[in-house]
């Protein structure tokens, strides 16, 4: 199917009010350039060297300026290169929940690791721009996201009553500084959210933008509200700059050998690290084990095939390392809250 790229979509008003970008299938830098306008100026890629027109990723790329204000980017794609792109993101507050993936990102001064916690389990994540600021996403060619951002303006804030919310001050709190951000944990209802937004129904282009717009303001008064329950804790990677670059060249080594077979010891050796160290590291950067990261990608990347290359579940499960159907949709239904059966008769 060619890349479809709707401007204004029907139901939405016109441009300086709200607008939006839904593209599927294959993104290009433009494709990204013309959506981005919505939440900050002078996008760039800055590598790979490639056409405007080309294509950088694979899967469902969204960009909407909705009525209320609100901006939400939703995204479920892979990465086809190893690609670097910026741009300067206006102020506001961002919502964050990474489904699926990670992404390896710096605003302004500050690096943030997105995506799941040393648990596994999904977080959510909340970062406050007081001012314009210089944003800059690296993206790892393969690697499949499934992320839900709703960006808010501080007008929007002020005027629709933050004071009613639980814990109030906290929140208050989170948004005066520039670049502070708190992680918290979603809700079953805030998960089930962000999945409606990036599987939305189809009842046609006014409903579908009616749907769209209900669910983002519920996902805001729904993360607002979880994080004036719980109080907020910054995000630093705790690693010093060498160890945050030796740890992508482990994620490096890693992604190029999935179909391999190789030993904690393999990789360790292969950093110049002991396996302890190499661990703690690992932790700290992605959140999880070196192993823990395998088995999640070879996971993703039996899901895409279920998706996209029709595969029987036998077949993916001997694809994701799995010599038993049974246990391959065990770890599958635990990672993704379908079954691979179902997944694959999704369209």
């Amino acid at each position: 199917m060619d890349t479809v790229f709707r401007q204004n979509a029907p139901g939405l008003p016109r441009a300086g009010q709200s607008g939006g970008a839904d593209i599927a299938h294959t993104v290009s830098p433009a494709d990204i350039a013309r959506a981005s306008r919505m939440c900050g100026s002078n996008f760039a890629v800055l590598t790979p060297d490639l056409p405007v027109e080309g294509a950088v990723l694979r899967g469902r790329y969204q960009m909407v300026r909705l009525r209320s204000g609100l901006t939400l980017h939703a995204t479920d794609a892979s990465d086809m290169h190893d690609l670097t792109t910026q741009l300067v993101h206006a102020e506001g507050v961002t919502i964050s929940l990474f489904l699926d993936g990670m992404a390896d990102v710096t605003l302004g001064d500050r690096r943030f690791l997105l995506g799941p916690a040393a648990t596994g389990e999904i977080e959510g994540v909340m970062i406050a721009r007081g001012e314009p600021d210089l944003f800059r996403r690296r993206g790892r060619q393969g690697m499949h996201v499934r992320k839900v951002n709703v960006s808010l303006p501080f007008d929007w804030l002020d005027g629709e009553g933050l004071e009613d919310i639980a814990g109030h001050g906290a929140v208050r709190a989170l948004f005066s500084d520039h670049l502070s951000s708190a992680r918290f944990r979603p809700s079953a209802r805030l998960l089930a959210l962000a999945e409606q937004v990036l599987r939305p129904p189809s009842h046609g282009a006014l409903l579908n933008a009616l749907h769209l717009e209900s669910r983002v303001l519920e996902i805001a008064a729904e993360a607002l509200g979880l994080l004036g329950q719980d109080p907020p804790q910054g995000a630093p990677t705790g690693l010093l700059p060498r160890e945050q670059r030796r740890m992508w060249e482990v994620h490096d080594f890693l992604e190029a050998r999935l179909d391999g077979e190789f030993t904690l010891e393999d990789v360790a050796r292969e950093a110049g690290m002991s396996a302890n160290r190499l661990q703690r590291l690992f932790r700290t950067a992605f959140g999880m084990t070196v192993f823990e990261y395998v088995r999640r990608r070879k996971l993703e990347r039996a899901r895409q095939a279920l998706q996209e290359e029709g595969l029987s579940v036998s077949e993916a499960a001997y694809r994701a390392g799995y010599n038993s159907s049974a246990n391959f949709a065990t770890a599958f239904r635990r990672a993704f809250g379908v079954s691979p059966k179902e997944m694959r008769r999704r369209p």
